[in-house]
């Protein structure tokens, strides 16, 4: 209870950065007459609570390390990102995608014992299928993502998915970092079950699942 606290005020923290950089990029690109950038800064005040709002809809008691990633996830990607135009700068747009690799296949692992209600793996083909699971989550989540930025360049003509300088480049590497990101994960996933040493990312879909399955996985013993 007392770390919950504490990583309580820690996403309090990360939100008032969140606000107060949100504040500032309203001000400066209204001052440069950046319409497309402020147009991002009104999408910006939606992404960080996206996840909360999941967390209310669903009834979930809060996982305050998943609300403190998912805030650092869009302070950079829908905040910094998009309203300061870092995603010109080299590198920044793949170092998102393999983090939201990684972040994908700990949200694979929360749904994959949603799922089966339990967070026991008894045979080595539970074991199997969780792995082969998780990582065709996170890809199916990096195509979807594509698919979203197609559908801008389509309807909208917004060239997010870089298609009229990289063709296909950028997507491809784009998914590319995604899979790196949850192989990476499936690795320490891996590793943590064979060793029993848990470690920050195993600890969230494990604080996960004693706050909101474990209850409902002892009833149905």
């Amino acid at each position: 209870m007392r770390n919950d606290k504490t990583l309580k005020m820690i996403w309090y923290a990360c939100g008032l950065v969140y606000v107060i950089t949100l504040l500032f990029s309203f001000w400066h690109n209204w001052q440069i007459q950046d319409k497309e950038a402020l147009g991002m800064a009104v999408v910006a005040c939606i992404t960080p609570l996206i996840v909360p709002i999941i967390f209310h809809i669903f009834h979930f008691q809060p996982v305050y390390e998943i609300y403190i990633l998912s805030t650092l996830f869009m302070y950079f990607a829908s905040l910094i990102g998009s309203t300061f135009h870092w995603y010109s700068y080299p590198g920044f747009d793949k170092a998102l995608h393999f983090s939201s690799g990684i972040f994908a296949t700990i949200v694979a692992v929360i749904v994959f014992y949603l799922i089966r209600k339990s967070n026991r793996l008894k045979t080595e083909e539970d074991r199997r299928m969780m792995l082969v699971f998780i990582n065709a989550f996170n890809l199916a989540i990096a195509v979807c993502w594509e698919f979203y930025e197609y559908a801008l360049l389509i309807f909208f003509n917004n060239d997010a998915i870089n298609h009229y300088t990289q063709g296909v480049h950028d997507t491809i590497t784009d998914m590319m970092c995604a899979c790196v990101g949850g192989i990476l994960m499936t690795l320490c996933i891996w590793r943590a079950r064979k060793t029993g040493k848990e470690n920050f990312f195993t600890n969230i879909y494990q604080k996960f699942y004693e706050k909101n399955i474990r209850k409902e996985d002892a009833d149905d013993r």
